[in-house]
């Protein structure tokens, strides 16, 4: 949702200072640690010297230079070229005399991937989750009165070479995320008296926190429950009132709570309170209002300590034949998945808050209201987002793509546990994920166990992407997290969509009628899995969410995988990316998210793909995306075409349109009222550079880690981007910053340089701020073209003895906001579960291709063996007559999952597979599955028939057509189902 920014919110802001911040203090630790890029031995110890090492600030990764700068491999591999080993960073720091006996706790939002920690020379533990925040209590190890302290973190981020030897942490890795290590998340210092609320840092501290939750909701008054966990680290008793105050988003206090309690020393204890909120104003995706819950302890009228929690009020229901309900109101879901690390070309995973919002802003106004963190789990910064943003959000702890047992299941279960502890208050969250695939029935009863023992009242549902893999996840998960959105696996539970549409289409290559830019000439196309433009990744974009997901009135909706391109198992060797995202690595904007706000967005919205500059008596079709119902076309205000009949609810094509230089106008209209337009126009000769910048709410801030954005763009004589401009742009740069580059989509080792291409006609690069303030200067030219100058000035930061109190920047927004209802949603006919693909044998089936597969009984001559081609069985094995089948698409012949298609043996059954002779054959085949001899000859081309029996109840996994590379006009395999006579 597009909210309004508020421009003066400091008596807010001040109002929860005086609440919360009087007692404990939160200082920022990011600034200046000492670094190096080496294992040197005794580290830890307080007399090292490392004068030497560098000095950088958190967030910080090691992998910023490295990354984005080799071509994809293929076959969903990711970036493999990149430094891995253990690195060291050290932080001095000192604490004032008044601070002694106070309790002092540090805080790692996480660390990629092993952190060892030490503070004065004394090893306080090791986090391995990658993920998850964790902290210590370093309060003994102290010294004060001026004197340092040096908190030293020896940080590996090694991994075996293929994920599934990765043990035990078979997530970090970059098929699932780019490999960039460091201390990549804020630190912070937590300094409070000693009677005191605990952190939620269940790891080393095994500590919960505050819980608040709501019950009895509707909109004359709400319950509020509030506990705290209360601890006395004093040598003597002491007379505690707890109070919970309820705070709307004005800063007003609505409603307050008391209780007493003698805390003996030592004692830990949780208050709890209830509260009374009257007329309530509830959380709704369109309108995410949030409150706050301010915890006091006080000792007399002296207050000791404070918190604050967020609190979200809001009801909600998933329903399995009518989707999701927020407070009673239905919403489609509709949004992204999107990687925890969300790297960023010249920066990796490494970035200030505010940039991770500019991520989430940009989603916002392509008009999601869902994401799924995958496969580990988001940022605080970005879950408080999703409270912020009205997203609902589907959690997970941490999990590559497997069962797991031993060491690697503890890791990932205690990770699951504290991903609760720490996130449970958020309103946003309404799914916990268990994991990435299904699990057996002992895991399922402890990641239940957990929710019910950290999260009792929490309501949320429990879900395992694939659970249909195995018949254990039936009894235990209470929604279907569901691969590709083509049908259902449980037809007795809700479903909602983890990853659809894993097209890529980078941002540059506009189509086929539109000059080149390395893409349908790169050398490498023939290995591509998608061999399209931005234009037809846009209109994927319509044509997926509707099939799969929009006209389904059963289905709650999903997750489009991903929302930014990232080095994470791209395939498409042409490209630097998996360029499967509605922005590129910079976040600079694809057809392909103006078309999903076309469709998501509740306001009027029309949107015409791709630019209006071709050659001359060029004729091609142009495609219009619009939530209105019928769209007039006009080139030079002369109307060329009217269209009153969306193709996938939202896409209206308009064929053979000469192009006319001049301008292409689009209305759409609704109830025959015009409601929105849109104009392209041709764009003159390019003449010039423009260059523009992009910083955080508060400014740069010279904190050694804060980032501006320069764009620049190829522009002709009025200002205006041209949409071919593809130049190279060098540039220089002066004054206190780092240059950190951008990139180029479609070429190797183009990062972190002092020149660029334009693709499209801009490109963006980053500056990372020093501790030094003062104004960076930059100049960008290029041949034939007008330069251009613009200056930044970074602000300087009060930074006292390496702490900080200024805390991560954040933008503001409009909490009493509120969204309107779609104008207008295409209608979708109910739920009818007796459409819903039957089989006998081919049970919990499920295909996550890019083509659509069905279920078929009864093969034999004559019969369809894909879903799009027209070649039939024609000669088969007389034994195969009357099977039951699966017609899958011939276009996946050359794509690759592991899990391609999946299916739970419904009986004893014999399995068929006929796999092309001139493709290499595929490791589940040659190991599951032996040769029958016999031959199909499926439309002039031999395919191989191998067999294997599958027990009823045993899961069946295929992956791709090959591990390798392969031919052109080869086939994709099929596959037949036989019963086992008794």
């Amino acid at each position: 949702m597009i909210k309004k920014t508020i421009l003066s919110i400091t008596l807010l802001c001040f109002v929860f200072q005086i609440y919360a911040q009087q007692s404990r203090e939160k200082y920022n630790f990011n600034a200046a640690w000492k670094f190096i890029k080496a294992n040197p031995t005794n580290a830890q110890a307080i007399d090292y010297d490392d004068t030497n090492w560098s000095t950088v600030s958190t967030p910080h990764t090691f992998n910023d230079t490295d990354t984005f700068d080799d071509l994809s491999i293929g076959k969903h591999i990711g970036e493999k070229n990149q430094f891995r080993g253990t690195v060291w960073y050290r932080k001095h720091f000192k604490l004032q005399k008044s601070d002694s006996g106070k309790k002092i706790y540090i805080e790692f939002e996480s660390v990629r991937q092993i952190a060892d920690v030490y503070i004065n020379g004394k090893y306080l533990g090791t986090n391995k989750t990658g993920f998850i925040p964790f902290g210590y209590d370093i309060s003994k190890h102290l010294k004060f009165d001026g004197q340092e302290n040096i908190i030293a973190v020896k940080v590996n981020n090694d991994r075996g070479e293929h994920f599934r030897e990765n043990f035990p942490l078979v997530w970090h890795h970059e098929h699932w995320h780019p490999n960039h290590g460091g201390i990549y998340r804020n630190v912070f210092l937590h300094v409070m008296n000693p009677v005191h609320i605990t952190l939620p840092l269940y790891d080393n501290l095994k500590t919960v926190g505050t819980y608040v939750h709501a019950e009895n909701i509707s909109k004359k008054k709400a319950d509020i429950y509030v506990s705290a966990e209360t601890i006395n680290e004093s040598s003597i008793e002491k007379t505690i009132t707890f109070e919970a105050k309820i705070i709307d988003a004005d800063g007003k206090v609505v409603s307050t709570s008391k209780k007493k309690k003698v805390l003996q020393p030592g004692e830990t204890f949780t208050f709890s309170t209830k509260n009374k909120v009257k007329k309530p104003n509830l959380w709704y995706t369109r309108k995410p209002y949030m409150y706050q819950v301010v915890t006091n302890l006080k000792e007399g009228e002296k207050e000791v300590d404070a918190y604050t929690t967020p609190l979200g009020i809001r009801t909600f229901k998933f329903d399995k034949d009518t989707g999701f309900h927020n407070n009673g109101e239905y919403a489609k879901l509709h949004g992204w998945g999107q990687k925890p690390t969300a790297g960023w070309a010249g920066l990796g995973a490494a970035q200030p808050d505010w940039l991770k919002e500019y991520t989430y802003r940009l989603m916002d106004e392509a008009g999601g209201n869902f994401i799924r963190w995958g496969h580990c789990a988001g940022s605080p910064a970005e879950i408080a987002m999703g409270d912020k943003y009205g997203f609902v959000t589907l959690m997970p702890g941490v999990s590559g793509e497997s069962q797991d047992e031993g060491e690697t299941w503890d890791i990932r279960i205690a990770a699951f546990r504290d991903m609760i502890v720490y996130y449970r208050n958020h309103p946003s969250i309404f799914i916990w994920e268990g994991g990435n695939w299904a699990e057996t029935e002992a895991h399922y009863k402890e990641i239940l166990n957990i929710i019910k023992t950290y999260d009792p009242h929490g309501k949320r549902l429990m879900g395992n992407r694939r659970a249909d893999v195995k018949e254990d996840s039936e009894p235990y998960i209470s929604i279907e997290v569901g691969t590709e959105g083509w049908q259902r696996e449980y037809a007795h539970l809700p479903l909602i969509e983890s990853e659809y549409l894993r097209d890529e289409g980078a941002r540059r290559v506009w189509d086929k009628f539109t000059p080149d830019d390395n893409f349908w000439t790169h050398p490498n196309i023939s290995r591509n899995v998608y061999k399209i433009g931005s234009e037809i990744f846009a209109i994927r974009q319509v044509e997926d969410w509707w099939d799969k997901m929009g006209k389904k009135s059963y289905h709650s909706g999903g997750a489009n995988w991903v929302f930014s391109d990232g080095t994470h198992g791209g395939r498409n060797p042409t490209e630097v990316t998996r360029a499967s995202g509605e922005v590129d690595a910079v976040r600079l904007k694809k057809e392909a998210f103006y078309t999903t706000k076309a469709m998501w967005r509740p306001e009027a919205q029309i949107h015409v793909v791709g630019h209006w500059n071709y050659e001359a008596g060029t004729k091609k079709t142009m495609y219009v995306v619009s939530n209105c119902t019928k769209v007039k076309l006009y080139i030079n205000d002369k109307l060329i075409a009217i269209n009153d009949k969306a193709d996938n609810g939202y896409l209206y094509k308009f064929p053979n349109v000469e192009f006319q230089e001049g301008e292409i106008k689009v209305e759409g209209y609704l109830n025959d009222k015009l409601l929105v337009s849109q104009t392209k126009k041709t764009v003159g000769e390019s003449v010039a550079i423009k260059l523009t910048s992009t910083v955080g709410p508060e400014g740069w801030l010279a904190d050694g880690s804060d980032i501006a954005l320069v764009d620049f763009e190829i522009v002709d004589k009025e200002g205006n981007r041209h949409p071919l401009g593809r130049n190279k742009v060098d540039f220089t740069i002066s004054g206190p910053g780092i240059w950190r580059g951008g990139y180029n989509s479609g070429k190797a080792n183009t990062t972190n340089n002092l020149f660029l291409d334009a693709e499209a006609g801009i490109n963006r690069v980053a500056i990372r701020s020093m501790l030094q303030a003062g104004a960076v200067t930059i100049t960008a030219s290029a041949e034939g073209l007008k330069s251009d100058t613009i200056t930044i000035t970074s602000k300087s930061v009060a930074i006292d003895n390496g702490l900080s109190k200024l805390l991560p920047q954040e933008f503001k927004v409009d909490a009493n906001f509120e969204e309107p209802l779609p104008i207008y949603t295409p209608k979708t006919e109910p739920y009818n579960p007796a459409r819903v693909n039957k089989s006998d044998l081919f049970t919990k089936f499920s295909y996550t291709g890019n083509g659509k597969a069905a279920l078929r009984k009864n093969v034999h001559w004559g019969k369809k063996a894909y879903t799009d081609m027209e070649h039939n069985y024609t000669v088969i094995p007389k034994y195969l007559v009357g099977s039951e089948y699966i017609r899958v698409p011939n276009s996946d012949g050359k794509y690759w999952a592991r899990d391609q298609l999946q299916f739970i043996a419904g009986k004893d059954m014999i399995i068929y597979v006929g796999h092309d002779d001139s493709v290499e054959r595929p490791v589940f085949l040659t190991k599951d599955y032996i040769d029958t001899g016999d031959d199909v000859n499926l439309g002039g081309v031999k395919m191989s028939l191998f067999k294997r029996i599958a027990k009823k109840g045993e899961s069946i996994i295929m992956a791709g057509n090959s591990d390798g590379d392969v031919p052109e006009d080869s086939r994709m395999y099929f596959v037949i189902g036989k019963a086992l006579k008794k």
